[in-house]
């Protein structure tokens, strides 16, 4: 009896001040759920779009050189691999209706597999395709001025070594900062439940 004793007095005096209540568990997940959703979507019509614009270029711009045409190409390849693997994100998060805490941790663990695996192997394809795409498109249109190419070039290329070195670190430093206190809070609950 005394270990039931001992028991109640340990459960009694637990410190629960720090835990979310579940009221705030299931306001975190339809936050995130929803805001994940616009953004997907915002990103696959952007996608559709710029791919759209590409693919309509393609059509109407008679470019003299074959290097121009593997820019196009390249830039439209990236755009629909952005769009098929947004798509497939999208789908994923919409499936994420009413689920219990658990399935959102495994949902959260996931999410963040691949988005691991979405920025050491598909974004880096994507900004290689991307990034090929405009430096063998801008060359028709420069080539003819020493001047203007070598601007044209050296501005591409530092933009470039930017979005490699600066912002794509960044960003997913970012994301990866916001998903691990979303899964702290849900993690610390469901462990105290």
């Amino acid at each position: 009896m005394d270990n039931l004793n001992d028991l109640k007095k340990i459960w009694l005096t637990a410190d629960t001040s720090g835990l979310p209540n579940a009221d705030e568990i299931v306001v975190i997940i339809k936050n995130y759920r929803s805001q994940k959703l616009i953004k997907k979507a915002l990103l696959v019509a952007t996608a559709l779009l710029l791919t759209a614009t590409m693919v309509l270029i393609v059509f109407k711009y008679r470019p003299v050189m074959l290097s121009t045409r593997i820019g196009e190409a390249c830039i439209i390849a990236a755009g629909v691999m952005l769009i098929y693997t947004n798509t497939y994100s999208l789908s994923r998060i919409y499936k994420l209706r009413n689920c219990t805490n658990k399935e959102f941790i495994k949902h959260l663990e996931q999410a963040h597999a691949n988005r691991i695996f979405y920025h050491q192997k598909t974004q880096v394809a994507g900004l290689l395709l991307t990034s090929l795409g405009l430096l063998l498109y801008e060359f028709e249109l420069v080539y003819l001025n020493l001047a203007v190419c070598i601007a044209a070039y050296l501005a591409m290329v530092v933009w470039l070594l930017i979005v490699w070195l600066v912002i794509r670190p960044r960003a997913f430093k970012k994301q990866q900062e916001k998903f691990n206190s979303t899964l702290k809070k849900i993690e610390t609950l469901t462990k105290q439940l």
